[in-house]
């Protein structure tokens, strides 16, 4: 009976076979020490679920964020921002506000890397990768299922992804705005110098990233202020606590306000490029004052995305808003108060602003990922847990599909489809820059029969100007090789080739009206329900003035030949010919 109980323990036995010997070790003999097999045999790293799916998140951050990445021709707003960089990197013209430290920056990226539009996006790409992964930076802030929600719903939403992959400066804001939440977080928790210091600074580098960190910067404060009054209204002994902490962290608040201070001065005046409070106040003004750029209802652009694009966001907000309301599982934090009123300030100023740009839906839905991730958190210690997790896959699954097709299939827009058929996504409720655009500018300027060395651009368009950037700018219309966006050409300037294209085209999404069959018809094939506005240019090359030189050989002049030397029998000298170029000639 022990016989067949110990045949049996062998026959299942993992690792060597009975009677087989380890290596190093004799036949009969005890175990050798041998060094290489031991290295070769340590385990390096226990891979855990957590592990393997933060792996597998950020894969495809990478992925996600750097495919393609040069395949959209750049719009107006990126085109700007490109061209401020260019200067800074070409002429060393100093970046102006906002976003001088980003501009700073791509333009590094342009020296090192070359100037296209992939280096355009590369520094924000960057930057979207890293609001991805910042998540881990408040993973004992908000749970560990918490920050694998964060960084889910970041790195499957189809508008930060976009805009990630645009040359726009949300993204990297944002990423400054959570570095600070993260700090303040960790400085709560064991507060130091080094610590002080870095808040300080990524404050300054939040405020000045762009206009709209103002209205977040304005939503700290009050947020930080709320939870202030909450604490002083149900608290005890609050004056005497507030007097240990000023003695205690007093030092390290100045030191903290004084980097904050310094980096938002120097950066939000562009490197003392424009006065500070100037700078300030154009900021602000960005903020609600409408451009003519903008166009449509920003309410109306928000609903449209949470509708089509951002479900999941949209369900995980809401879930997160009653977790902390009814402080289901305990998780009233103050991270988690903050982040609903965060979301809901941010929510409220962002869709009622007439100033809205598309790239701004961004502003609302990382305080809303933060908050649904807090949600989240709480409801995965729950007994329910799977009745919450299979729909919110299904969820993510139906994101994920319009995530591909926003960001990979429908690239920009084309003019050749029919007008009943055009292929449409929310965010060009301002222009976008159509495919074929850039092709066509380059044959245009390539059209001429000599090369094109001078440019004069109508209306100071920031995409032209993007892309016909290797030619000298003209000082008048009358002196330029090639004419970009004016019809008709100033008198005496001869045409050589006329081209017309869409240069751009957009859309006004509105919910009104809208049928159940055109919404399906939307989120499965992007087909728009409205009809899209197109903006054509026309480019003009000028005939090329040839340059011929006319060369006249003038007759032989008559010479009286030298006498002969009387000693010496050597050749006579040589008759010199003249000749006259005349100075050339320009022909048409």
């Amino acid at each position: 009976m022990q016989a067949d109980q110990q045949s049996e323990r062998d026959e299942w036995r993992l690792g060597t076979e009975p009677g087989e010997r380890h290596d190093g070790e004799a036949a009969g003999g005890p175990s050798r020490h041998d060094p290489a097999r031991e290295r070769l045999e340590q385990p390096v790293m226990l891979i855990t679920v957590e592990r393997l799916y933060w792996a597998i998140i950020a894969l495809y951050a990478v992925a996600s964020r750097g495919v393609m990445l040069g395949a959209r021709p750049l719009g107006p707003a990126e085109a700007r921002q490109a061209l401020a960089a260019y200067q800074t990197m070409r002429v060393g013209l100093t970046p102006g506000p906002p976003a001088a430290w980003i501009q700073l920056l791509d333009a590094a990226l342009f020296g090192a890397f070359g100037v296209s539009d992939l280096t355009a996006r590369l520094l924000f790409a960057i930057g979207g990768i890293g609001l991805v992964l910042i998540a881990l930076a408040l993973r004992r802030s908000i749970g560990r299922t918490g920050a694998l929600a964060m960084a889910t719903l970041v790195v499957l939403s189809p508008s930060i992804t976009y805009f990630s992959r645009s040359g726009v400066t949300q993204g990297l804001a944002l990423l400054a705005a959570l570095a600070v939440v993260a700090l303040f977080d960790a400085i709560a928790r064991n507060a130091n110098l080094g610590r002080a210091i870095g808040l300080g600074c990524a404050v300054g580098l939040a405020l000045s990233a762009d206009a709209q960190n103002l209205v977040v910067g304005a939503s700290f404060a009050l947020g930080l202020a709320m939870l202030g009054i909450w604490r002083l209204a149900t608290g005890e002994d609050v004056r005497v606590s507030i007097g240990i902490w000023w003695q205690r962290y007093s030092r390290l608040v100045l030191m903290a306000l004084m980097f904050a201070a310094l980096f938002w001065v120097v950066a939000g005046s562009g490197f003392f490029s424009q006065p500070f409070f100037s700078a300030l106040a154009g900021s602000i003004r960005a903020n609600w004052t409408a451009g003519a750029a903008a166009r449509g209802s920003a309410l109306g652009v928000c609903l449209a995305s949470f509708a089509f694009y951002e479900f999941l966001v949209a369900a995980a907000a809401l879930v997160g808003a009653l977790v902390v309301v009814t402080n289901f599982g305990g998780a009233r934090s103050p991270l988690a108060i903050f982040s609903l009123i965060w979301t809901i300030l941010a929510a409220a100023f962002f869709t009622m602003t007439p100033a809205f740009s598309p790239a701004w839906i961004v502003e609302i839905l990382v305080p809303a990922i933060l908050l649904g991730a807090i949600g989240i958190e709480a409801l995965s210690r729950a007994r329910g847990w799977n009745l919450i997790f299979y729909p919110l896959a299904v969820l993510g699954l139906a994101t994920l599909y319009v995530q591909m097709a926003a960001n990979f299939v429908i690239i920009a827009p084309d003019p050749t489809e029919a007008p009943w058929a055009r292929h449409a996504l929310l965010f060009w409720s301002q222009p976008a820059t159509a495919a074929g655009a850039t092709e066509a500018l380059r044959l245009a300027a390539s059209a001429g029969p000599a090369p094109v060395r001078t440019a004069w651009i109508a209306g100071d368009s920031p995409v032209l100007r993007w892309y016909l950037r290797d030619l000298r700018p003209a000082e008048n219309a009358a002196s330029a090789d090639l004419i970009a966006g004016a019809g008709e050409a100033p008198a005496g300037w001869p045409i050589a080739d006329r081209s017309s294209f869409d240069l751009a085209s957009w859309w006004r999404p509105d919910l009104r009206g809208l049928s159940m069959r055109q919404a399906i018809r939307f989120l499965l094939l992007a087909r728009s329900w409205q009809a899209l506005e197109s903006r054509e240019v026309t480019v003009l090359i000028r005939v090329a003035s040839h340059s011929t030189p006319t060369t006249i050989y003038a007759p032989t002049p008559t010479m009286t030949a030298p006498a002969a030397p009387i000693s010496g029998g050597g050749p006579p000298a040589a008759t010199p010919s003249i000749a006259i170029i005349a100075s050339p000639r320009p022909t048409r």
